[in-house]
């Protein structure tokens, strides 16, 4: 029986992981998405952010592959200083470019808003790494992404990963400021849920680019991080209308911004977003 699972495992590695980080995220977060009482609510939402990180660790304990090269890359920091500037200033620059947009669309910022915030921004960025998205890496980029690679192109591997991930999300808007219930309030949301889904398959691409450039996960934990730090905290805008739910207008001109920035990483590296063959030598 545990060849049989072996085999089933190794033959179709990432539908096994995305069936298993669906189940344990999506159980997990039935506590807050039904309002249970706390700290079932809490415990639940946690352990839910974990699910692709857990998934991933069984999909490589049961299948052939190493637990312990999975594990190093979690935790491999030894990659050249640029990478760590890039995962840490791209964030930045989105928010650059979304508050231009916000600009051109009318919408007034305020710089002076942002030094206040420097307290927030390190709480949040600790506490979005331990279970607020940083948490999701070992799965998403751990596992899935170098395993669709394996099989298809960057484009089309980040394109597969980005629209699960993003769907994955989906519970989490029964409790957030979107919640929807039934099928006239979802019809309403939609279009801001699609844009949601653009927004995190562009997020994907990014993160593809760093994990290719590294084939370090804690890069991509520490990119991830800063880019839900950087749009929960630092668009110069006050923090009430940030977390708004009709904040439409912002979640509009941050993902326009994510895909100019998509754009780029596409032109500049022929669309292989840092991806190497073994015939490619060894990056500069």
């Amino acid at each position: 029986m545990n060849q049989q699972l072996r085999e089933i495992v190794d033959a179709h590695p990432v539908a096994a992981f995305f069936v298993l980080a669906y189940t344990i995220s999506w159980v997990a977060w039935l506590g807050p998405v039904l309002g249970l009482s706390e700290p079932i609510s809490t415990l639940g939402f946690i352990v839910g952010g974990y699910g692709p990180a857990l998934a991933a660790l069984v999909v490589v304990w049961v299948g052939s592959d190493s637990v312990r090269a999975w594990a190093r890359q979690i935790v491999d920091w030894r990659v050249a200083p640029r990478w760590y500037i890039a995962a840490l200033t791209i964030p930045l620059l989105l928010i650059a470019l979304t508050s231009a947009g916000l600009e051109l669309v009318g919408t007034s910022v305020d710089p002076a808003l942002l030094p206040g915030r420097i307290s927030l921004v390190f709480v949040s960025f600790v506490s979005i790494a331990l279970v607020g998205g940083g948490n999701e890496e070992p799965g998403w980029r751990g596992l899935a992404l170098p395993k669709l690679q394996e099989r298809y192109a960057p484009v089309p591997a980040t394109l597969i990963l980005g629209v699960v991930w993003a769907l994955w999300h989906l519970p989490l808007l029964a409790t957030g400021p979107t919640t929807f219930h039934g099928l006239a309030e979802f019809v309403d949301v939609a279009p801001s849920i699609g844009v949601r889904i653009l927004n995190i398959v562009g997020i994907a691409f990014i993160l593809t680019w760093i994990y290719n450039g590294t084939g370090s996960v804690l890069l991509a934990i520490l990119a991830h991080t800063g880019f839900n730090t950087a749009n929960s905290t630092l668009v110069p805008l006050p923090l009430d209308v940030i977390s708004a739910g009709d904040s439409t207008t912002i979640l509009v001109v941050t993902t326009v911004a994510v895909w100019v920035i998509v754009a780029v990483l596409f032109v500049t590296t022929r669309g292989q977003f840092g991806y190497e063959t073994e015939s490619d030598g060894p990056s500069a």
